[in-house]
């Protein structure tokens, strides 16, 4: 049996999609947020860096501990492997390889940023916040929203004539994609002119493997249209 451990509105709601997907059965562990946001600290017991995703498969012996976004997807790809979740046209597979890598190397690396200088805001001393709100702005102004932004129009240019991130099927690569594309879609203000991202995010969330995703995984769009449209200035 598959044991996910979870945090909702999180990235590891991409490894429920991918289940969800993959029609496999597994037993969802949904872990409490501590005060300050963070997973909780048992689950260092699971894995040592107490991070989710974190995928155990209790069928081996010993039963085997995955984390890291990626590497679960990787492994379970690698034994499910009649699915066609991995492109066999060179050119697609050119792009499946590439987007499902630029989603955690080159994309969510910004985004985490924007998350840290919004929690050094708000985690500061009362009389320290002042400076803290003007190092933040600074940094963004300078750097993070000229960074976001241009990546941004690169998936919009993309999506422009594809239909999905590797081409015109479905692929992994639009799991890893699709919850950095939507928190990008909520950061920037003006995220209304990237109509072909946003054409895209409106597909995802036809299918019904996603809607099955977001209802099990407990996925708060509200909640996180919110949380990243205040993380901008």
């Amino acid at each position: 049996m598959l044991k996910l451990y979870h945090l909702s509105n999180s990235r590891s709601q991409r490894i429920v999609w991918l289940l969800e997907v993959l029609q496999l059965d597994y037993e969802l562990i949904f872990c409490e947020r501590t005060r300050n946001g963070e997973a909780p600290e048992w689950l260092k017991d699971i894995h040592p860096l107490g991070k989710v995703p974190i995928l155990v498969d209790d069928t081996s012996t010993p039963p085997q501990v995955l984390a890291e976004t990626s590497a679960i997807l990787d492994n379970l790809l690698m034994k499910e492997s009649l699915h066609q979740l991995q492109p066999i046209n060179s050119a697609n597979k050119q792009h499946y390889f590439y987007w499902k890598n630029f989603a955690d190397a080159t994309l969510m690396p910004n985004l985490a940023l924007k998350q840290i200088f919004s929690r050094m805001v708000d985690r500061s001393p009362f009389f320290a916040r002042p400076v803290m709100k003007m190092i933040k702005r600074s940094f963004d102004r300078q750097f993070l929203n000229p960074t976001l932004y241009r990546q941004m129009s690169f998936i919009e240019q993309h999506l422009a004539t594809s239909v999905w991130f590797a081409g015109e099927s479905f692929s992994a690569a639009d799991i890893m994609m699709v919850f950095l594309v939507e928190a990008l879609l909520d950061l920037i203000p003006d995220s209304q002119r990237f109509s072909a991202t946003t054409n895209y995010m409106q597909r995802v969330q036809r299918l019904n493997s996603f809607q099955a995703a977001q209802h099990k995984g407990h996925w708060n769009r509200t909640e996180h249209q919110v949380y990243w449209s205040k993380t901008w200035a």
